[in-house]
């Protein structure tokens, strides 16, 4: 029997009861009688109990922008960034003077934001913030924190390239460690992972940069610049510049790479990465659409995220497509402060997970076929919603961030080159 989605009893396969085909090759269901779209709507089956009854294994992400380089990617609606124009001079006024009070707030007399006191409920809130930090002549990769600032917990290094072509993932846990990331939003000296011939030969070593003694209007950690040069000035205070050789540099837990596959064909829209043996694609998609006035201009600008399951021997024989399953979907948005909107399937996350890489699901301390009976369905929920604390997660969340980048700055590239294609034409016929 065709289902156009899989149910939340089949997806934590629990009391017995039989997953769909994506469990094995094996299963009695043909693949011609099960389509492989895991959708937003993962419904609850009939025979669950109460307590997953309602539930949508789903999240969405609004992503607005935070001055003009920053993105925050928070689950809640932020209703004057949702209009055209964006917030009035007066609503911008009055986040800015409510995030200096909280901010003086969580100071100590220092002036510094103590260890313990980091953002421990903003990360409650199942948030993302995207840092881009900027220093003249360098191009120094954004940092992703788990939660709403910047003060909050690292969890990806962010590289781009020339072109857009590829973007390397740094994660690793050591990016937490106190020290690794200074105030100014980039891996301090002492953490250099060396030259650039021993960067490329080992893509997780980190790339450090030293606090020069001279600062241009703009760039990011004025406050600690300046300290850094008094202290430098007076003598006193360690130099961040100075290698400790009792220290040895951190590096990187895990490397992933997003490439845009196909600049030249018509399937320009294409960004893959491969995860634990599964490849995933970034590409367009017409199944969404932004609803508001001038929302028909944005209609390839639109994406969906899927994964491309392998095929066992007995399918390659049947049919020449590998299956794919969608596990979310990027809309972009006409307002001028919001970039879009990012929806994440977590039961389709979380059943390719168990059934096809249990090993990311290790850092969670789960069963990957969720099977606790003893516990009950509650467990089981609670096991589909803690994806979000996965490797894989993050993974998705910065290649999302990575292609909204990429995407838009190649609409801006364009948009000038035509401008100045006109202007030119324009002013050759006057002449």
């Amino acid at each position: 029997m065709a289902q156009s989605a899989v149910s939340e009893t089949a997806v934590v396969k629990d009391n017995g009861i039989r997953k769909p085909f994506l469990s094995s090759p094996s299963s009695d269901s043909p693949l011609s009688d099960f389509k492989l779209d895991l959708r937003a709507s993962t419904t609850i089956s009939t025979s669950s109990d109460s307590l997953l009854r309602g539930h949508k294994l789903q999240s969405t992400y609004h992503v607005y922008h935070k001055r003009e380089s920053h993105r925050l990617i928070s689950p809640t609606i932020d209703r004057s960034k949702e209009r055209f124009w964006g917030p009035t001079t007066k609503e911008s006024k009055e986040k800015r003077k409510a995030r200096k009070e909280a901010e003086s707030i969580k100071k100590d007399t220092s002036g510094k934001i103590p260890e313990d006191a980091k953002s421990a409920v903003d990360q409650e809130g199942g948030s993302f913030f995207l840092h881009t930090p900027y220093l003249a002549f360098h191009d120094p990769p954004r940092v992703l924190y788990v939660g709403n600032s910047k003060h909050c917990v690292p969890a990806v290094l962010i590289h781009s390239s020339f072109l857009w072509r590829t973007w390397k993932l740094q994660f690793g846990r050591s990016l937490a460690t106190p020290g690794v990331l200074d105030p100014r939003g980039v891996v301090c000296w002492q953490h250099n992972g060396g030259d650039k011939q021993a960067l490329k030969a080992d893509d997780r070593k980190l790339k450090g940069y030293k606090v020069r003694t001279w600062r241009l209007w703009g760039e990011t950690g004025k406050s600690y610049v300046h300290d850094v040069t008094a202290n430098r000035k007076a003598g006193t205070g360690p130099d961040p510049d100075i290698i400790d050789q009792k220290m040895s540099p951190v590096s990187a837990d895990e490397v992933v790479y997003l490439k845009w596959t196909s600049p030249f064909s018509r399937d320009t829209r294409r960004y893959h990465f491969q995860y634990a043996g599964i490849d995933f694609y970034w590409k367009g998609t017409g199944t969404v659409k932004e609803s508001r006035t001038c929302g028909f201009c944005l209609r390839y600008n639109h994406l969906k995220l899927v994964a491309r399951l392998p095929m066992y021997h007995e399918i390659k024989q049947e049919s020449a497509t590998q299956p794919e399953v969608c596990l979310g979907k990027y809309t972009c948005s006409i307002a001028a402060r919001k970039s879009g909107k990012i929806e994440l399937y977590e039961g389709a996350i979380w059943h390719l997970m168990a059934e096809y890489m249990p090993a990311a699901l290790s850092d969670l301390n789960l069963d990957a076929q969720g099977e606790k009976e003893e516990n009950g369905e509650g467990t089981q929920l609670a096991q589909v919603q803690s994806v979000k604390r996965t490797r894989l997660y993050h993974v998705i969340v910065s290649t999302a961030m990575c292609m909204m980048i990429g995407e838009k700055q190649k609409r801006e590239t364009i948009r000038q080159i035509l401008e100045a294609a006109v202007s030119e034409g324009a002013g050759g016929g006057g002449g």
